[in-house]
């Protein structure tokens, strides 16, 4: 049996982790769900458009890559890969988990989810396959790895608006 691992340890260590990532990075991302059912999609799966619930704010610590351009036929265009890291207590008590074509919106920029990954353990123990019970690991976070989308993902806002010509910052 392990010495240091236990429930205990573990509920200690979630609490460290909460304040840290609400009360000192407190980093929010916004988190626009798929609804898969009004999605309408074809033989291939794919789908022009798609549809969101509203959008909730999640907590979490982001990894964001640097942009790579590129220019082909259609213009300029550029690619940007990120890490998003989420408490699994948060997602606990939003009842809610990420899932591979969800959108995140974070630093005026939508991410797609392109792969959602659970193998952070406290003590390297996951308490529901540990052979000897679950009184020791615990699950610490989902990491989400997602990619900037080429445009505003349809069906969340228009990304085709007129600006404002009567404010001061206008010189036109």
């Amino acid at each position: 049996m392990a010495l240091f691992g236990t429930q205990r340890d573990a509920k200690f260590m979630a609490s460290v982790n909460a304040e840290l990532i609400n009360a000192i990075i407190d980093t929010e991302i916004e988190f626009y769900k798929l609804i898969v059912e009004q999605s309408n999609s074809n033989l291939y799966g794919e789908s022009e458009s798609k549809s969101y619930y509203d959008s909730i704010l999640i907590p979490c610590v982001v990894t964001k890559d640097n942009k790579s351009a590129n220019m082909d036929d259609y213009g300029h265009t550029y690619t940007r890969t990120g890490k998003f890291a989420i408490s699994r207590d948060i997602l606990v008590k939003a009842d809610f988990y990420p899932e591979v074509g969800d959108i995140l919106f974070w630093d005026n920029e939508y991410f797609e989810i392109d792969n959602v990954d659970a193998n952070q353990y406290f003590a390297g123990k996951n308490p529901e396959t540990w052979p000897n019970g679950d009184s020791h690991g615990y699950s610490v976070s989902i990491v989400v790895d997602a990619h900037v989308t080429r445009q505003t993902p349809q069906g969340i806002t228009d990304i085709r608006y007129g600006g404002n010509n009567q404010s001061p910052a206008y010189k036109g």
